[in-house]
């Protein structure tokens, strides 16, 4: 029978140095995908890769044999990246992995909590898996509903209101690391989802005195510009990505967010760039993995964060915690609730065709049979008439069986009533 399952790594249990090992950039997504394709237990699949997770969703038909082809997927995926053999040290199973899903997809389980970016990023992964066709029916409904789970959270909760994307609460530890960014020099590099998020509140704020922008791709970043820039009186200066050395020597904050596989500042030359008494410098690396060197930490003046840092921007004490999800969990439970019914009605909907063939055919036998008797003249409507009153009194029958195995939350007693069934009526056919 098949089984849902989630194998993965995260934030709660794994830093940044074990995350990165494992990240997957939107353009190997396919290959993954394929890999994935390509395990004989594994029938549905659905990767989702960011900065604080990196998680494959599955439908196997062999628990054992299936979590063993995903360690398989998650040690090629780190031997690729050069890292060694990594595994993956979460697992759930079942109706676990649609509350773990639905709390993820309400910001529940970020690091940053009712972060506003997750939603987009379940989206993604969803649209990623439809796109590589490994998600079927299965996951199909899951995602559906977890998406629907995070809409509602955002609209209807306090979460919602008060929601915190990655970009300001990565701003705000800037704050805390140089005070005010009135008169400050400002660097974003990158010009991805991450990086235009920042450049947006930067210049929505406007307190910085410069904000230089670079990127390796100049001609995406000018479009990135054009889109933060809109309707703000500041304008980033556009900095050749080669020099993005010595803009981040003389900045007060760099940013960097970019999909780079490897290091775009490293410690000998940003040493180069900067005088030996050089002004204090914040450099926020919020890329997985991660782009700057942390040996630019050792670096006099130089104070590095990662997006692990986060977390001390955002910290709530338990009280607060409770008081701001108590609503976004009981959406998720209503959603856990849809996705058990939903369950329901697919295991249950074959023994009903079944018992409905049945039906059908007891029926079509016995039309037969009256119809193959003398009539009169008058009786040419006699057949069309005894179908439809056939399908009707069988569609009576079905009513409240159907409603009452639905209803049932119990496995055992909706595997007894199942099987009751089957008895009771001679179907042969197994769910």
């Amino acid at each position: 029978m098949s089984q849902l399952l989630v194998c993965g790594l995260n934030y709660h249990s794994s830093p940044i140095a074990v995350r990165e090992k494992i990240a997957i950039p939107p353009q190997c997504l396919q290959h993954a995908f394929s890999f994935l394709s390509n395990m004989p237990h594994v029938k549905e699949s659905v990767i989702l890769s960011t900065c604080n997770r990196m998680e494959v969703y599955a439908v196997v038909d062999d628990v054992p044999a299936g979590c063993c082809e995903l360690e398989t997927f998650f040690a090629a995926v780190g031997s690729i990246s050069g890292h060694g053999v990594l595994r993956p040290n979460f697992r759930l199973l079942g109706e676990d992995v649609a509350l773990h899903l639905f709390r993820v997809a309400a910001g529940l389980d970020s690091m940053v909590l009712g972060e506003a970016e997750i939603l987009g990023q379940v989206k993604a992964a969803h649209l990623a898996a439809l796109e590589a066709k490994t998600s079927g029916n299965v996951l199909n409904n899951l995602f559906n509903l977890a998406i629907n789970c995070g809409k509602r959270v955002r609209t209807e909760t306090a979460i919602g209101a008060r929601s915190v994307s990655f970009s300001s609460a990565a701003l705000d530890l800037a704050r805390r690391a140089v005070g005010s960014l009135c008169g400050k020099n400002v660097v974003v590099i990158g010009a991805g989802r991450m990086a235009h998020l920042c450049l947006k509140q930067l210049l929505s704020d406007g307190s910085a005195q410069t904000v230089l922008a670079a990127n390796r791709d100049r001609g995406r970043l000018e479009t990135l510009l054009a889109t933060a820039s809109q309707g703000k009186a500041k304008i980033p200066v556009v900095c050749d990505f080669d020099d993005r050395h010595a803009a981040a020597a003389i900045a007060d904050v760099v940013i960097v967010a970019t999909s780079a596989p490897d290091y775009v500042l490293n410690r000998a030359q940003l040493y180069a760039c900067r005088p030996d008494n050089g002004k204090d410098l914040c450099i926020l690396d919020l890329s997985v993995p991660r782009n700057v060197d942390p040996k630019v930490s050792e670096l006099p003046g130089v104070r590095l964060f990662h997006v692990d840092d986060l977390i001390h921007v955002v910290e709530n004490n338990l009280a607060q915690r409770q008081a701001l999800t108590a609503d976004a969990e009981r959406i998720v439970f209503d959603k856990l609730e849809d996705f058990r019914c939903w369950q329901r009605t697919v295991r249950v909907l074959p023994l009903i065709n079944d018992l409905r063939t049945k039906l059908e055919s007891i029926c079509q036998e016995q039309t037969e049979k009256a119809l193959a008797k003398p009539r009169n003249a008058q009786d040419t409507t006699a057949e069309a008439e005894i179908e439809g009153l056939s399908k009707s009194i069988i569609s009576r029958i079905l009513h409240d069986p159907t409603v009452r195995l639905k209803a049932t939350s119990d496995e055992i007693t909706l595997t007894k009533q199942t099987e009751a069934l089957r008895i009771l009526f001679d179907l042969n056919s197994k769910n």
